[in-house]
């Protein structure tokens, strides 16, 4: 009679005469390591979970038209907006380690008595995050420092204004 043709006595091993138990463990535990490097790595590239609250709110204190003179915007996350949004926003310097950034701005329509301030504060509230957001994308990489942020946070305010002045 012709019995079981195996490599070793028991018939339990692989093609390389190493037990399958012994195979089974290995592969086990390269499954285990690649599994925790793939959880650190998207740990790591893991974004806060807030809610992309954009808040333009108003203040009335007496305008002739009814409108209020003031208007403020409120964003408790600025990185959940540009995501939203689609912008990419830079990964570098001050904007390393996804570090939480909010935004608020107050925008004062009261030196103009007439309809155009009030309606500057509103279009200011509703715009300026927009402004902030594409200057800061466009920060070349290395220039993430907080001389750039701040010379992005002044453009955003002069490209309000031309845009303002240009709509009236």
């Amino acid at each position: 009679t012709r019995g079981m043709v195996s490599q070793g006595v028991g018939g339990h091993e692989g093609y390389s005469g190493t037990p399958m138990w012994k195979i089974q463990q290995q592969t086990a535990a390269a499954r285990e390591a690649a599994l925790q490097e793939s959880l650190a790595y998207a740990a790591e590239r893991n974004r806060p979970i807030v809610p992309p609250n954009v808040l333009s709110e108003a203040v009335s204190i007496g305008a002739p038209s009814g409108k209020p003179f003031a208007r403020h915007v409120l964003i408790k996350c600025l990185r959940k907006v540009a995501l939203n949004s689609k912008v990419e926003l830079p990964t570098s310097g001050l904007f390393a380690n996804q570090a939480p950034m909010g935004l608020f701005a107050l925008f004062d329509g009261q030196s103009s008595a007439g309809e155009p301030g009030p309606g500057a504060a509103e279009y200011c509230a509703r715009n300026f995050h927009k402004k902030v957001l594409d200057n800061l994308a466009s920060l070349p990489p290395g220039c993430t420092s907080d001389t750039f942020v701040k010379a992005a946070l002044v453009k955003s305010f002069e490209d309000l204004d031309k845009e303002l002045i240009e709509t009236q």
